[in-house]
């Protein structure tokens, strides 16, 4: 009987510590950069700035902090809060999905994502590499994998296959529709085959411009490009 409110004790006591840090962290972050927060809350319109202050933005920031395990994924969120607050013209849509995968998104999640990121803008490329990465990460190349598959999901990264399996299967299609309406025709002209494309045995993946975007979110605020 004494165990369970005992274990209980330990739960709530771990769920408390990390919440406290989180939002020092949270606080730490925001406070350094209180010039830039004011300036462009101030530039948004007052229906926007209010979903930032006192809203439904306020409330997915937080939903995405304060129960957190990984003190370096705090940093990141607050670092897309402010930027997001850059683009008053963003959707509710797309900022409530952000810090919604954002909290599904893990350290190495973001490791692998980045990968594939090149802003030809800024002609920035990240200083890592695969190698490095299944070192340091201790994973295998399925995992890696797995992770990639992951973001695929979430539409951060597309399939090269995948989209080539697309277009086979649009050029099928039209191959059909064009040999039906053929059907019952004194000359009828009967269509080539589809020139399919090759559907390679081991797949590549590119980032998305969602994934671009959302690497862009959460660089430090003094580092963000227009995302």
């Amino acid at each position: 009987g004494a165990v369970a409110p005992s274990a209980l004790g330990l739960v709530f006591g771990y769920r408390m510590r990390r919440t406290e840090r989180n939002l020092i962290i949270l606080i730490d972050k925001l406070s350094s950069s209180i010039e830039i927060v004011n300036e462009r809350l101030d530039s948004l319109e007052t229906t926007v700035r209010d979903k930032y202050t006192n809203g439904s933005y306020r409330d997915a920031f937080l939903d995405s902090v304060v129960d957190e395990n990984e003190p370096e994924k705090v940093s990141r969120n607050v670092n897309a809060f402010i930027n997001c607050m850059a683009h008053g013209n963003a959707s509710d849509s797309f900022v409530l999905t952000l810090f919604d995968d954002l909290s599904r998104l893990n350290r190495l999640d973001i490791r692998v994502l980045k990968l594939h990121y090149h802003n030809p803008i800024t002609e920035h490329m990240v200083d890592d590499s695969f190698d490095r990465l299944i070192q340091e990460e201790g994973i295998d190349y399925s995992e890696y994998g797995t992770i990639r598959e992951k973001l695929c999901r979430l539409g951060l990264l597309e399939s090269k296959n995948e989209e080539k399996r697309e277009k086979n299967l649009e050029a099928v299609q039209d191959a059909v529709s064009e040999l039906l309406s053929q059907l019952g025709k004194k000359n009828p002209k009967i269509p080539k085959p589809p020139r399919l494309q090759r559907i390679s045995t081991s797949d590549s993946y590119s980032i998305t411009s969602l994934g671009r975007r959302y690497l862009e979110l959460i660089r430090p605020v003094q580092e963000a490009v227009p995302a």
